[in-house]
């Protein structure tokens, strides 16, 4: 009535306007329950950041800021609420892995959230200051991607539980337990949700190379990358004890315990290279990493390399039950390494590799003289220091053959 019969001028007419839309967002969560809040909410929130944007209609851009937050909040309180709520001896509680309303109405919520992404670059807002614009630059790409990631991450999580919980069982009192489960399926949940976190990351930033080229996202997204690297290099002793279930078969009579628990180290390798190339095509990119990463990248790449070689060669030590895995083995192994750095240092001209050799030898030596020695007999010393010897000695006719392109 007021627009048709023009009683009042436009802001009056956007204000009634705006206080219908607050009455319907407050009657959503009385009349409805669950996922149709967050959806509706969403879905509000996508339709007046359209309104707003493209009527250049202010108000209701900035009531749309509203529903996104509530919109976010409501999933975030479904996630509380529907996942890891399984009871065995409920079968209702059981949720079917990734078809299923929780996953849908998360899906729904980041296509909103995608939509309005779309709509912020498609209109550029107009009377409004720079720090402003930018934290909405901002915040919209990192609704969606929170989102979109815990969408997937939540149930991942919620499947490899699941399965922990139907593998509890009541033994007799001969075997020695009363209760058992099967943990290996908890170490897959582990080892699989940083799998899926790199591969998102992974994705993400190949997405902003060759497509969004944002630089805010680039130090953002290398930032969470190093995070992720750091956390499957801790997560590779998870990947032992799976390996040591393996072998030991304890509860082979209960649980099928296979290859699986071997291949999987490897699959994770593949994950762990993708990112890692992933950042290096970052470094390699002015225009997205404007600070000279180069260095700080060869400390990265050629650490985690000794660190995986170490995890595999302890890995393969175990299967065949050597008792060396983390004497001998690993200071030939390090000095060995210390060898190809300065090698390589050389060859490359990169200092900070000689050095780093340098520092990896010398913590080999202190290893062998305070830890191998009184672990280890007559021949396996006799083993270890020849050989790290015989490497010295390799490494010092190369910093002497060699000199003039050192200095």
């Amino acid at each position: 009535i007021i627009y048709r019969q023009k009683l009042a001028d436009r802001t009056l007419f956007y204000l009634v306007s705006g206080l219908v839309l607050v009455f319907i967002t407050l009657a959503i969560p009385i009349q409805l329950d669950g996922n149709w809040v967050t959806l509706i909410w969403a879905a509000e929130a996508a339709l007046l950041f359209w309104i707003g944007r493209s009527k250049n209609a202010p108000i209701y851009e900035k009531l749309s800021y509203v529903l996104m937050g509530l919109a976010f909040i409501s999933v975030a309180d479904d996630w509380s609420r529907l996942y890891d709520r399984y009871y065995p001896e409920d079968p209702s509680t059981w949720l079917r892995p990734f078809f299923n309303i929780n996953l849908l109405s998360s899906l729904l919520v980041t296509a909103a959230y995608g939509f309005i992404n779309w709509a912020n670059m498609k209109w550029k807002p107009i009377r409004i200051s720079n720090s402003r614009r930018e934290l909405i630059k901002l915040l919209i790409p990192a609704l969606l991607l929170v989102t979109l990631f815990f969408s997937f991450y939540l149930e991942i999580a919620n499947y490899w539980s699941q399965l922990f919980q139907d593998s509890a069982l009541s033994l007799t009192a001969e075997t020695g337990y009363q209760y058992q489960n099967n943990y290996d399926l908890l170490r897959f949940k582990s080892v699989w949700l940083i799998n899926y976190s790199i591969l998102f990351f992974t994705i993400l930033s190949f997405a902003n190379i060759k497509r969004l080229r944002s630089r805010t996202l680039g130090y953002i997204n290398l930032a969470v990358n190093l995070i992720l690297v750091a956390g499957f290099l801790n997560d590779l002793y998870t990947l032992g004890e799976l390996r040591d279930s393996y072998m030991d078969q304890d509860l082979q009579a209960f649980y099928e315990i296979g290859i699986g628990n071997i291949l999987i180290r490897y699959i994770s390798y593949g994950f762990l290279t993708a990112l890692l190339y992933a950042i290096y095509q970052y470094i390699k990119r002015q225009d997205l990493i404007l600070q000279n990463l180069k260095v700080a990248f060869d400390i990265l790449l050629y650490g985690c390399i000794i660190w995986v070689a170490s995890a595999e060669l302890i890995h393969w030590m175990e299967l065949a039950q050597s008792t060396q895995s983390y004497k001998l083995g690993l200071s030939i192994l390090w000095g060995s390494y210390s060898l190809f750095l300065v090698a390589l240092g050389i060859w490359k001209k990169k200092q900070h590799l000689r050095f780093g050799a340098i520092g990896l030898f010398s913590f080999t030596l202190i290893k062998l003289f305070f830890y191998d020695i009184i672990h280890l007999d007559t021949i396996a010393k006799t083993i270890v220091f020849l050989s790290l010897g015989v490497l010295l000695l390799i490494i010092s006719f190369l910093y002497n053959k060699y000199k003039h392109i050192i200095k």
